[in-house]
């Protein structure tokens, strides 16, 4: 990947696949999955609504000079209900809750109420 570029917002399950298929292996990447929003920047997920902003300005000085931020929106609320759905299904994800914070390819996770605790946020961008 040429680009310099460190956060990323992508729209669907498909999008992230290929986005992250084009970043460099040595990078780290974060990725945050919330409802999709609707033209006032407002999710139909309360949740998401109210770690967005704590995580929002957290990201920036927690992201390591090797780190990717990615924003993905799991849709709206029928296709992220549905059994169905990418996100839910894909092996690696297995999403259950929105919000989520992973660290991609490794086992480390955020979801709901954890993305209000700044701690815990730190540990997660940490090395191993």
């Amino acid at each position: 990947m040429e680009s310099h570029e460190k956060k990323f917002y992508v729209n669907s399950y498909d999008e992230l696949k290929s986005l992250v298929k084009t970043i460099e292996k040595n990078k780290r990447i974060f990725v945050l999955f919330f409802g999709a929003k609707n033209s006032q920047g407002r999710s139909w997920c309360s949740d998401c609504n109210i770690v967005e902003k704590p995580v929002a300005e957290m990201i920036p000085s927690l992201l390591p000079s090797n780190g990717i931020f990615i924003e993905c929106s799991v849709g709206d609320r029928a296709s992220w209900k549905d059994s169905n759905c990418s996100f839910r299904k894909d092996a690696q994800l297995r999403l259950t809750t929105i919000p989520t914070l992973v660290e991609w390819g490794t086992s480390k996770r955020l979801t709901e109420n954890q993305l209000l605790d700044s701690d815990m946020i730190k540990i997660l961008f940490e090395e191993d």
